[in-house]
């Protein structure tokens, strides 16, 4: 009787074990910012676009949300988190106003490809150039 109740026990735990619950897969990424001199960007406005890798568009067509949007913490650096895999274009901005008042930007763009269940890093130096995304 004793045996019987074990043979039940040990069937039921390799049942859960065998069964255990599916996790999601998880992409994250990471944006770091710096200059010209290496050092971090605090302040610095980032946009992510996405492009879906199975079907190569652009999802919704445009910039998602704001969501999809942050600026840098004092480190230079900004996170998000994504449900799927996809392709990823980064725009940083950073504007200022030059000594006789005129907007400008340092900006910089990058591409990066998220991978499940790992945290991508994208290091963008911005620099100053022409930056039609920012304005």
């Amino acid at each position: 009787m004793i045996t019987h109740k074990l043979n039940k026990f040990l069937f039921i735990i390799c049942l859960f074990s065998l069964s255990q619950c599916y996790k999601a897969p998880l992409f994250e990424l990471t944006i770091e910012i710096i200059n010209g001199n290496l050092e971090p960007v605090p302040n610095c406005s980032i946009v992510i676009e996405i492009t879906d890798v199975d079907t190569g568009d652009i999802i919704s067509g445009e910039i998602i949300n704001n969501e999809y949007a942050d600026v840098t913490d004092n480190n230079g650096v900004a996170q998000f988190s994504f449900e799927n895999r996809a392709f990823v274009n980064a725009r940083a901005c950073l504007t200022s106003m030059n000594a006789q008042g005129s907007p400008y930007a340092m900006c910089k763009e990058g591409h990066v490809y998220l991978e499940a269940n790992e945290n991508t890093k994208l290091t963008l130096m911005i620099e100053e150039e022409v930056c039609e995304y920012c304005f």
